[in-house]
């Protein structure tokens, strides 16, 4: 509890103050994003929560085996059955951002059995819940005495609520001091205790109006970051026993990701609204797509790029283009790959379109 305990020292830089204002400007068009978004709200909270949950697994889960990109889309399925545990808990953590982006909860709590409760979705068939640590404290000289981090930490979180409560603090501040707190208690006699306080703060982020990660994926960003996000951690870490934990990088870092969101939301909404008005076939724009790409490409490379597009509308495109000998297979498949016979400055079968898209 060494971060909270001296929190109220702990000057904020004024770069760190700017960025958060600049942050905050975007977070005033959650509402305007919200509305702009209304008809497509639930295809990109499913796209976000599947985003979520595969990198969220690449990024903490190092103990379990690796799972291929095409059976991480396969165990989305409702009906798909892990095949081992590694599996399951792809599953456990999928169907806990999928409560948390369609938000079949009141309100994630900062309390001990709201904590045990994610704690025990998360590895629901994989561990048994894990028991709070033990420690050791002198009394004495010559007398210590064993207690459980269960009672520590109570009082911790009362401490923690108690903050959040007086409205004192900038809400991103407070919850890396939380993070790097919870992450150095060890709370947990198990190794995930990164796992669950980068979750814990992600969801409270969320809650304190972080919207855009509704749209974008938080944890697509830090995957990305994620040998500057470890570093960040260890460096905050340093010096914790003692009080002197440097919190303030690791708070620039989450500014700047969130930012990072925000300026992405941003394009997305300049190209769901040229989408929404495009006057020309779709499938003469996802042709259009296809011929600024590179010679070799997939389907999930145009998925990228037109996620609101149907998958038939995108299969009838390449059967149409590969009939045209515009563009072959390259294998069948989930994987397969296509490539183009004919460059775009080749091709005369089509007026060529400028899109405002830009070429690869």
């Amino acid at each position: 509890m060494n971060c909270i305990k001296t929190i109220e020292r702990t000057a904020i830089p004024h770069d760190v103050f700017l960025k958060t204002t600049k942050l905050y400007k975007e977070i005033g068009k959650n509402e305007y994003y919200q509305g702009f978004f209304t008809k497509s709200l639930d295809f990109y909270k499913r796209k976000t929560a599947e985003d979520n949950a595969r990198y969220f697994y690449q990024l903490f889960v190092d103990d379990f085996k690796t799972i291929s990109r095409s059976r991480f889309d396969s165990l989305a399925l409702d009906s798909a059955t892990p095949n081992n545990k590694s599996e399951q808990l792809y599953k456990n953590i999928l169907q806990i951002f999928r409560r948390i982006h369609y938000q079949s909860y009141d309100k994630f709590n900062l309390e001990l059995a709201e904590i045990r409760g994610l704690i025990g979705l998360l590895f629901k068939d994989i561990i048994e819940t894990p028991k709070y640590r033990r420690i050791t404290q002198k009394k004495s000289f010559f007398n210590t005495d064993i207690k459980s981090m269960r009672e520590v930490f109570e009082k911790y979180l009362t401490e923690v609520n108690k903050l959040i409560e007086s409205n004192q603090f900038e809400p991103i501040f407070l919850y890396v001091n939380f993070l790097i707190d919870f992450i150095n208690m060890k709370v947990f006699d198990f190794n995930y205790n990164d796992l669950v306080g980068s979750l814990i703060f992600y969801i409270i982020m969320l809650e304190h109006d972080l919207k855009v990660s509704h749209f974008i994926s938080f944890f697509g960003k830090l995957v990305f970051e994620k040998e500057e996000y470890i570093k960040l951690l260890h460096k905050s870490s340093y010096q914790w026993d003692e009080g002197l934990a440097e919190v303030m990088p690791l708070t620039k870092f989450f500014i700047k990701i969130y930012q990072q969101m925000y300026d992405d939301l941003a394009s997305l909404a300049r190209d769901y609204e040229y989408d929404e008005n495009l006057s020309i076939s779709k499938s003469d724009y996802i042709e259009n797509t296809i011929l600024k790409m590179p010679k070799t490409f997939s389907k999930n490379d145009i998925r990228k790029k037109h996620p609101l597009i149907s998958d038939s509308t995108i299969n009838r495109t390449l059967k149409r283009m590969q009939e045209d000998n515009i563009i072959r297979a390259l294998g069948k498949g989930r994987k397969a790959k296509w490539v183009k016979i004919i460059e775009n400055e080749d091709y005369k079968g089509q007026m060529k379109l400028n899109l405002g898209e830009k070429d690869g």
